[in-house]
């Protein structure tokens, strides 16, 4: 497994003359003081800066007029970065292998070649993938005092150009669970996803105006040519003769219906009139055989009834008017029969008629029927081509999960993770219920007060404490740690935050900055690289400058060059 460590920084600033030399041993390193504001995290600060990843200063350190040089070993090779603004100028030994401006191409580009590993993510505006800049590859190894104890993995800037769920994802490589062929494989699947969609779409499309064109094809006469179509033509003009003559009898039996249904229903009010003038009190007297109704004033001729009586050979009246009732609704079913049948028939009429026009070209005809089939031709050609390109890419898809399927098994690392901080909560005197079942590996536990320190801790060290026991084949990095103890007013709690940073002893190197570490050296069972820092406002001095002064004055130069 490989792993890298900080070897030395200098820092030089070129208007004010001064300069800051810092060494750091592989293990253990405590930048302390008993005073703030005397540079401890401006130090600190400046160790991953000069590697490409952008952080924020105090308002007070100007990092523009300023040098950085950080030389550092990989696998007991020693190289050197050196940073001014946006510049960079990488050494391998003495052997200068980089001059750059680009920090996410060439410098990544770099590392990704010196370290054997590098962070591939998918850019949030072109959705491509893209090996990302040096921030992702030091990510989980730095805690900025600023941001680092409010936001876990949120300490470096310029970092947006990426989604947040993705930024998270990125300690998936650290686990040795991504590389870059599997991202590339996932955003391969996604993207084969998103085009069966958009073929979704076109088949949906494609099929409707297939459908519109059949119904239009049907409305005219097939025909490979022009005689073939004059030929044809015959056929529907046949068809509206037959079709005129049908549609004529239909009428007429319609209207024959029509007339004997009014004479029953005629005669039907007659017996209704005869039955209320019979059921009647008091009937007029006969006059000429005309009967009046005393109540309505009705006058009712008895030969019409006598006529409906012997139309229907019956007396009974109630009889009589439930045996009309029965032939008037057989003659309204049948005229409902033959009015459906004309309005069928009439609809076919329309369909020849569009067919056949006497008064259109026959080309015309023919040029509309072929083009129409030509188009139907294509389109379905089309469709064809369009339920094949979406196997094709189902089929990818499933190949890409087989292999997928090949990776490290992420939920036995979630559960070794899960296992670790809550460990490590307990140790800290830190756990709550509610944290049971809320930590995940993607999805940081949000603490508030004093506990934010800790429970932030606690999930860095779980993550490095999974690297471990999976034994992970990518490379290791210094874990800087500013000020961990700034929440922390009691001596034991401060203790316990040390002494659990204090087990990493699977890492290369962790540089420790915090307040009067004195106080707690004894108890700490590994030895330590103290540096103390005493003066206010003073990391660099006119002293330094002057004994680095050739090497600076050497590198601005090759700086201001490009």
């Amino acid at each position: 497994m490989k792993e890298m460590y900080f070897d030395n920084i200098l820092i030089a600033d070129i208007v004010e003359k001064t300069a800051r030399f810092n060494r750091f041993e592989k293990g253990f390193n405590v930048i302390t003081s008993q005073d703030n504001h005397v540079g401890k995290s401006s130090l600190l600060k400046s160790l991953y800066y000069t590697l490409g990843a952008d952080v924020h200063f105090d308002n007070v350190w100007n990092k523009n007029t300023k040098i950085y040089v950080v030389e550092f070993y990989v696998d007991k090779i020693k190289y050197r970065v050196v940073r001014w603004k946006k510049a960079f100028v990488l050494f391998r030994g003495t052997e200068l292998i980089l001059t750059t401006k680009s920090v996410s191409h060439d410098l990544a580009k770099e590392f990704e070649r010196i370290f054997s590993f590098a962070v591939y993510m998918a850019n949030k505006k072109t959705n491509k993938i893209e090996l990302a800049p040096p921030a992702f590859t030091f990510m989980p190894y730095y805690i900025d005092q600023d941001r680092g104890w409010s936001s876990l993995y949120e300490s470096f800037y310029n970092i947006d150009q990426y989604k947040k769920p993705d930024r998270i994802k990125s300690l998936y490589y650290h686990l040795g669970i991504y590389t870059r062929s599997t991202v590339e494989l996932m955003a391969k699947k996604d993207v084969l996803k998103d085009k069966i969609e958009q073929l979704k779409v076109e088949e949906e499309k494609i099929r409707i105006t297939i459908d519109s064109l059949y119904k239009e094809i049907q409305n005219l006469v097939p025909a490979d040519n022009i005689e073939e179509l004059e030929r044809n033509l015959i056929i529907p003009k046949e068809r509206i003769a037959l079709l005129v003559s049908r549609i004529g009898k239909t009428r007429n039996k319609i209207q024959s219906l029509e007339t004997a249904l009014y004479q029953h229903e005629h005669q039907l009010e007659v017996i209704q009139e005869y039955r209320k003038i019979k059921d009647g009190v008091n009937i007029g007297e006969d006059q000429g055989n005309i009967h009046i109704c005393p109540k309505c004033g009705y006058s009712f001729d008895e030969e019409i009834y006598s006529i409906v009586r012997s139309n229907y050979n019956l007396q009974n009246e109630g009889y009589m008017y439930k045996q009309i009732e029965q032939i008037i609704s057989s003659i309204a079913s049948e005229l409902e029969e033959h009015k459906e049948n004309y309005v069928s028939l009439m609809e076919e009429l329309v369909k020849q008629e569009q067919a056949y026009d006497e008064k259109q070209d026959s080309y015309k005809v023919y040029l509309r029927q072929r083009g129409l089939q030509d188009s139907v031709k294509h389109f379905t050609k089309q469709l064809k081509e369009n339920v094949y390109e979406q196997e094709e890419h189902g089929k990818k898809i499933k190949e890409i999960d087989k292999e997928l399927r090949k990776l490290p098994n992420k939920k036995e690392i979630e559960k070794n993770y899960i296992e670790n901080v809550r460990l490590n909560i307990m140790k800290l005197d830190a756990w709550n219920s509610a944290y049971e079942g809320n930590i995940k590996l993607l999805k940081p536990i949000e603490a508030q007060g004093t506990l934010e320190n800790k429970i932030i801790l606690a999930q860095m060290i779980g993550l490095f404490q999974t690297m471990q026991y999976f034994k992970t084949n990518t490379i290791l990095f210094p874990l800087v740690v500013d000020s961990p103890r700034a929440k922390e007013a009691s001596h034991k709690s401060s203790k316990d935050i040390l002494k659990l940073i204090f087990e990493m002893d699977n890492l290369p190197q962790v540089i420790l900055a915090t307040m009067d570490y004195s106080d707690f050296e004894s108890e700490m069972k590994t030895r330590a690289k103290v540096t103390v820092l005493s003066e206010k406002r003073k990391l660099l001095n006119g002293n330094t400058y002057s004994e680095y002064q050739s090497v600076i004055e050497e590198l601005q130069e090759l700086l201001s060059s490009f």
